[in-house]
């Protein structure tokens, strides 16, 4: 039987101030991140977004086990993005997107 996907939640500042492009990619990610790592993804995920010019460079971290990956992507039309760190927590039951500021 194929594993239900867990319910997903962001809070206020998240959909207020990060775009939504960018909030769609970061859960592509953790599936796919989810796929790669298997029994060794964390539960906290911490995707670091840094504006570059035409490109945004997303960098992903977890710290057990200590794993670390990068991505670069050219900006969509209009994206105005500004260098941020976001969360992802896994609570077992559901996920959380978040600004640390949230926490």
């Amino acid at each position: 039987m194929a594993e239900q996907r867990k319910q997903r939640y962001v809070t206020k500042a998240i959909n207020e101030e990060l775009n939504i492009e960018i909030q769609v990619l970061l859960w592509e990610l953790l599936d796919s991140i989810e796929v790669k790592r298997k029994d060794k993804m964390d539960y906290l995920q911490v995707f670091e977004i840094v504006n570059q010019g035409d490109n945004i460079k997303i960098i992903n971290r977890q710290e057990q086990p200590t794993m670390t990956e990068e991505l670069m992507i050219m900006k969509q039309g209009s994206m105005n993005i500004e260098d941020t760190i976001v969360w992802i927590i896994d609570d077992l039951e559901y996920r959380t997107m978040l600004f640390p500021k949230d926490y």
